[in-house]
């Protein structure tokens, strides 16, 4: 087709929508009233579907198969089942006459200015792509259809004049008058009649390529098949939630579903058309990408041409115009909204408060500021135009239309925390919302933006690989190493870090009282008005002045609503057109204000509320409503009234003059005033006086501090105050004063007596509790040092107990274990046996008591478990198998915290019963991890324990009879022991049980911080003689002297005793010996240590000193450590004596000790 056909059809058709507009706005002056058919709106918002629905979709689909629904699901789902989230938006839009979505965003946030200027230069540079690719669509199409455009006289001519029409049409329609949230029917028509034409048009296309070009197609032309859809693509789901997201954020959706929408239902009706438009634009979309797959195999034409560039191949001419007609009309309809919504962004938002503040213009914004706002705004909507036509001049040769497009809903995206997060967050502040915007613009600018440049050749490629001047992690479509898909990266690194600061910056900072004033507006769900049915007249602003003209007089209401259209439209402005449009919040308010000073507040209040509910009411109505709200008046006042009469405090309203106006009964009371002396208008100064003369307020209260005084104080008068005063019966008076608004105040009084006696009964207390603190700390130390002083004594007493009970058993076991060596005799084991038993009991119960009185301590320290669980094993499993029973022991790896030789006591304890009381079966000794705590378990298959007993075998001598198995072996102390331990120790202890089927004993110990090091095993040493070595005994009973001589000369060692460090001297006759063994409780108070003490200056340092002892006091231990000297407790077994002698004898370097030690290595 020639160019100028085709330009001059393009002109018509836009001459079409200029006349469709025209009689729009006509017939909308013509029946103010009656809103507009159900169907434009759904129609309007399928603005969405801009020519990159028609032609880009379908070059998206020939790269990525059936991914193009993306763009599509977000907002079928928004508004298919999100639309009660629009309404609410049009609701609170409505209220606050909002006008764009920056004016509804800095509304939520307090108004702010700034906030409103980001979100509109954010717009405005994230569109311009997008204008570009409109105009870009109306280009290929023109010059696809033209033949490549030959007689066009200068590049970019077409697109040039397309431009310029579009901007006069959005100033004609869309810029009219100063009130931005007025509603464009004539606009809206043309832009549904627009959908309408693109749809028509797209579905005869498609139509006709899918069900003619198949058939006509030769048979040797390939059909080749879309890429394969891969539900599993994070790219998909990104679209998805960015075009969701994008939906009411960009700027031409929001003018449309929110400041254009009429009535709720038409958000209703949307729900389901809308997504029902979207399905049918995008139906045949897959079959002419396959079409032109298969036409245009070489590669030749672009992919986003198909829509037109088949039928022209197929030379179908009038069906290519068609299509060129869908995406020219798809695209103007977008570019005359979009360009409608940013201009009055730019405006409002950063023309227009420059102007206000510019001084060169200030006189004349004062004289005329309606023809400064049009001509403002008619302004931005041109430059708007002229910058989206220079964007296409840049870049609109260099990306494909997808590309393009997403780019600009990535970059409106980042108004959406900032919208949804101001809906349902009320902590969400003007700082949060402006560091979030900030964040997500330049996240979008650095992954989206320049990865676009950079592929484009505007920008070096060596950016894409390496990164800026090489920095691998500053690559824009790698940030920081995270390499998804650049989609996917572009949405993390902008709404992530616009996510993130919106809710941390919202968080600590703090709104001021407009923006809490503002988030309780829109947070909180405002109720739904009710909306005038759609057959009934709907009130005006005309209605409102004829109704206040009824009471107040048709000069007075003239004036008000004259006031109130200049207050809109400027002082010229057609007070009868503006009174036609229909009536807000802001004018009924006028209207109650108004009528409230004839009638009253609340009668106004129901008049108004009548009119709005289009109830046409005469005069003898509207009396009847009075005589209705009067009795709810007087219902209210006794209510008052009685609530007055009825409360503790004492209530006085004032007047302005100090005239006493309102009072109840308890303020009388409190200040003692005469009933029949208080009347309404009875001056404050008249009560000062009556009390001054009964000295109310004290001879030396100062005058000031009267209440009238202190209203006359200016630094007082107009703000709270309070202040109390002490009556001369003792009574104090707490009195408030709150300033009323039209001047006056009210007092409260309130008796305080009781707390200032209450306060008193506290100093007095306060006084005397030092004392008392002092007395009761004086008899708590007493108390201490005593309980000190008695565990010192029992100390002492267990120690002294200890060494006289065990030493003749210690002489008794030494001598028998001397004698069993030079002689056989049955009877000698049964002996050991019984002095064993002795021992064993002798020794729990002395363990007992020091548990019991303290004098034990833990030392606690971080070791393997297996340290305990090792010995213990190979020790049990020995005994085990003599008694003829299993035995199983798991190891661990664990550290635990705890005391190594009390755990491996009760362990040992545990253990023992288990091997006593199994008769057949198995025992089992293992580990389980609990969270920090480490739960050692011995399992036994014994006879099992009754649920009832658990608590008893805990109890000192106490055995449970037990069938068979080896009970009658135990003392009954084992697990009395065992539970002091654990209770020591700060572990818990568990006992399960079945009868006839064994039981489980637990402690659970702390696991440690750190793995512990593993003890170093202690080398082990066969004694057999020691050669003759000098071994000196210090020991002042004579019967353990002699069993030690007997014993060590058993083991071939030269043997001295002595009970004191001189006779010692004297005994060795010079010698010095090899190993010193001394008692530690010697004759006259003495130790053992201070012996050796002696003993060290004559025979020198150096000669291996033992201390033999039956006193566990850790003090000893420490002491004998710090001396150098080994330890060991009784009753001394004598292997443990060989063993250490034979120790001993290799530190001292004797030879025998080397004997010793290398019959030990054998």
């Amino acid at each position: 087709m020639r160019d100028w056909a085709v330009l001059a059809l393009a002109l018509g058709y836009l001459l079409s929508l200029f006349l469709i507009a025209w009689a729009g706005d006509r017939r909308a002056a013509a029946t103010a009233g009656p809103r507009r058919s159900p169907v434009v709106y759904p129609l309007a918002l399928a603005i969405y579907c801009s020519s990159w629905t028609l032609f880009g979709a379908v070059g998206e689909a020939t790269a990525s198969g059936l991914d193009f629904l993306a763009i599509y699901i977000g907002p079928i789902l928004l508004v298919g089942l999100g639309w009660p989230l629009i309404l609410r938006i049009a609701r609170i839009a409505r209220a606050e006459n909002l006008t764009s979505i920056s004016d509804f965003i800095s509304a939520r946030y307090g108004k702010s200015r700034s906030l409103a200027a980001l979100i509109t230069l954010s717009a405005v540079i994230g569109l311009m792509p997008y204008f570009a690719l409109q105009l870009k669509a109306i280009t290929i199409s023109f010059e696809a259809l033209t033949s490549g455009g030959a007689g066009t006289a200068f590049p970019g001519g077409t697109t040039l004049i397309v431009a310029l029409a579009l901007a006069a049409f959005a100033v004609l329609f869309g810029v009219r008058g100063v009130t931005a949230n007025e509603h464009h029917r004539g606009m809206m028509l043309a832009i549904s009649t627009e959908s309408l034409v693109k749809l028509a048009a797209a579905l005869l296309v498609g139509g006709a390529i899918t069900f003619f070009a198949l058939g006509a197609a030769p048979p040797e032309v390939p059909r080749p098949a879309l890429p394969a859809f891969d539900p599993f693509d994070a790219s998909f789901w990104a679209t998805c939630l960015l075009s969701t997201l994008a939906f009411l954020c960009l700027p031409r959706q929001f003018h449309v579903a929110i400041v254009e929408n009429t009535h709720p239902d038409d958000i209703r009706v949307a729900a389901w058309a809308f997504p029902v438009y979207l399905v049918a634009i995008n139906i045949f979309v897959a079959p002419v990408a396959v079409i032109g797959l298969a036409l245009f195999s070489g590669g030749a034409t672009q992919p986003d041409s198909f829509l037109f560039a088949i039928p022209l191949e197929l030379g179908w001419s009038w069906l290519a115009f068609a299509a060129f007609l869908a995406g020219f009309s798809a695209a103007t309809g977008m570019i005359i909204v979009e360009t409608l919504a940013l201009g009055t962004m730019i405006s409002n938002d950063v023309i227009l408060p420059a102007l206000a503040g510019s001084r060169l213009l200030g006189r004349r914004w004062d004289a005329d500021p309606a023809s400064l706002v049009l001509r403002a705004r008619r302004a931005a909507v041109v430059g708007t135009i002229a910058l989206g036509y220079l964007c296409y001049l840049l870049i609109g040769p260099a990306f494909p239309l997808a590309k393009i497009g997403m780019m600009s809903f990535a970059a409106v995206a980042q108004f959406a925390p900032a919208l949804f997060g101001g809906l349902f967050w009320r902590r969400a502040t003007a700082k949060g919302a402006f560091a979030a915007i900030c964040a997500g613009f330049l996240g979008w600018a650095y992954t989206v933006v320049i990865p676009a440049f950079a592929a484009a050749g505007w920008l070096p490629a060596d950016w894409l690989v390496s990164g800026p001047a090489g920095i691998a992690a500053l690559n824009p479509q790698a940030l920081l190493g995270l390499r998804v898909d650049p989609l996917v990266h572009g949405m993390v690194w902008s709404l992530g870090p616009n996510l993130l600061l919106f809710v941390v910056v919202s968080l600590l900072s703090r709104p001021d009282r407009v923006e809490r004033t503002q988030a309780e507006r829109f947070v909180v769900t405002l109720p739904a008005r009710a909306e005038p049915a759609a057959s009934g007249k709907v009130a005006s602003l005309a209605d409102l002045r004829d109704l206040a003209a009824r009471f107040v007089g048709q000069a007075r209401a003239d004036e008000t609503f004259g006031a109130l259209a200049a207050m809109r439209q400027g002082p010229l402005a057609d007070v009868e057109d503006v009174l036609r449009a229909r009536t807000d919040p802001e004018a009924a308010q006028i209207t109650e204000r108004l009528l409230a000073g004839a009638i009253g507040a609340a009668s106004a209040r129901v008049v108004v509320a009548s009119l709005l509910a289009n109830k046409r009411f005469s005069t003898a109505d509207a009396r009847g409503l009075i005589d209705d709200a009067s009795r709810a008046i007087m219902s209210r006042h006794e209510l008052l009234r009685d609530t007055l009469q009825n409360i503790r405090q004492g209530i006085c309203v004032f007047d302005e003059g100090f005239r006493a106006t309102l009072w109840n009964r308890r303020f009388l009371e409190l200040i003692d005033y005469p009933a029949d002396q208080l009347v309404v208008g009875t001056p404050l100064d008249r009560i000062v006086r009556y009390n001054e003369a009964r000295r109310e307020y004290g001879e030396d209260e100062p005058k000031f501090d009267t209440l009238l005084a202190r209203q006359l104080d200016p630094d007082r008068r107009g703000r709270p105050d309070v202040y109390e005063r002490r009556r001369p019966d003792g009574t104090v008076l707490e009195i408030a004063t709150n300033p009323l608004p039209g001047g006056g105040f009210v007092a409260v009084y309130t008796d305080v007596s009781d707390r200032y006696r209450a306060a008193a009964a506290l100093r007095e207390a306060n006084e005397t509790l030092e004392q008392r603190i002092t007395e009761r700390t004086r008899a708590l130390q007493a108390a201490k040092a005593e309980a000190e002083r008695a565990n010192v004594g029992k100390t002492r007493f267990l120690a002294a107990a200890g060494h006289d009970l065990l030493q003749p058993l210690q002489a008794a076991h030494l001598f028998l274990s001397a004698l069993s060596e030079r002689v056989t005799d049955p009877a000698i084991p049964q002996i050991d046996a019984s002095l064993r038993s002795v021992e064993h009991l002798l020794g729990e119960l002395l363990e007992v008591s020091k548990l019991d009185s303290g004098v034990t301590r833990p030392v606690i320290a971080d070791f393997r478990v297996s340290d305990i669980l090792g010995p213990l094993g190979a020790e049990f499993g020995v005994l085990a198998a003599q008694h003829g029973i299993g035995f199983h022991a798991v190891g661990s790896s664990a550290s635990v915290r705890s005391d190594p030789a009390m755990l491996r006591r009760i362990l040992q304890n545990f253990l023992a019963n288990a091997v006593r009381y199994t008769e057949s079966g198995r025992v089992l000794i293992g580990c389980r991890r609990r969270g920090c705590q480490l739960l050692i378990e011995v399992w036994d298959s014994g006879p099992g324990i009754p649920a009832d007993k658990f608590k008893d075998i805990f109890v000192e001598f106490h055995r449970l009879d037990a069938a068979g198995g080896r009970g009658g072996e135990g003392l009954g102390l084992g697990l009395a022991i065992v539970e002091r331990l654990a209770g020591l120790l700060g572990h818990g202890l568990d006992v399960r049980s079945r009868l006839d089927q064994g039981s489980c004993f637990s402690v659970s110990v702390p696991l440690a911080g750190a793995p512990a090091p593993a003890m170093a095993p202690a080398p082990r040493r066969v004694a057999r003689n020691f050669g003759g070595a000098l071994v000196l005994c210090l020991e002042n009973d004579p019967a353990i002297a002699d069993a030690m001589r007997d014993l060590l000369g058993g083991w071939s060692c030269d043997v001295v005793t002595a009970a004191t460090a001189d006779q010692a001297l004297a005994a060795l006759g010079g010698r010095r010996p090899d190993v010193i063994l001394s008692d530690y409780h010697l004759d006259h108070g003495r130790t053992g240590l201070e012996a050796l003490a002696a003993l060290r200056g004559p025979l020198g340092d150096g000669i291996p000193a033992t201390i033999i002892t039956a006193d566990r006091d850790p003090a000893i231990r420490a002491a004998a450590h710090t001396a150098g000297c080994h330890l060991l407790s009784k009753p001394v077994r004598p292997g443990a004596l060989r063993a250490l002698v034979a120790r001993m004898l290799a530190e001292s370097g004797a030879a025998g000790g080397a004997e010793e030690l290398r019959a030990a290595g054998e």
